[in-house]
């Protein structure tokens, strides 16, 4: 059973950029916006309008990715994926101030992808990941708590029935 986490905010966040030749390692969030694309590459007619974004959501538990596609077909499907390092932990919900103990660090992959109409070929779109979910569990009355999250290997790809084209962050 998958538990929904946001029982304390989360303490880090980073984004390592990635592009097809080469990755550096995660670095710290030192602003809302998350990155601009590092690569764009493309097939067909169908390319992104100006720079598509992603940004972590408030919480910083999922991603939200926005942009604008011409050269499109009637419609286009954007996808969004992300690799995510998480860290959790147990605290006790009596205590205060108490930091985390139980550490243990797992990896998973986040994804959304939506199919949204254009006008003429050409069309807007905002597509957010499901929050960052674990099944950890903690003994006793402790509960689990997000320490960290550490979001890389970011792409955003839309298709079409004219191409693709992906952006890499």
């Amino acid at each position: 059973m998958m538990k929904r986490l946001a029982t304390l905010p989360v303490l880090a966040l980073a984004l390592g950029a990635c592009s097809s030749d080469s990755a550096t390692a995660p670095r710290p969030i030192d602003s809302p916006r998350l990155a601009v694309a590092t690569t764009i590459t493309r097939t067909g007619g169908l390319r992104f309008v100006g720079q598509p974004e992603v940004n972590p959501t408030s919480d910083g538990l999922a991603l939200t990715a926005t942009g604008e596609v011409t050269g499109a077909g009637p419609t286009a499907t954007a996808t969004l994926s992300a690799d995510v390092a998480l860290v959790t932990g147990c605290i006790n919900p009596g205590s205060k101030q108490q930091q985390p103990k139980g550490l243990q660090r797992t990896s998973i992959t986040t994804t959304a992808s939506e199919e949204f109409p254009t006008r003429a070929g050409r069309a807007s779109f905002t597509l957010t990941t499901e929050p960052v979910t674990t099944d950890r569990s903690c003994p006793g009355k402790d509960e689990v708590t997000i320490v960290s999250t550490s979001f890389s290997n970011v792409t955003l790809t839309v298709t079409s029935q004219t191409g693709t084209t992906t952006a890499t962050f």
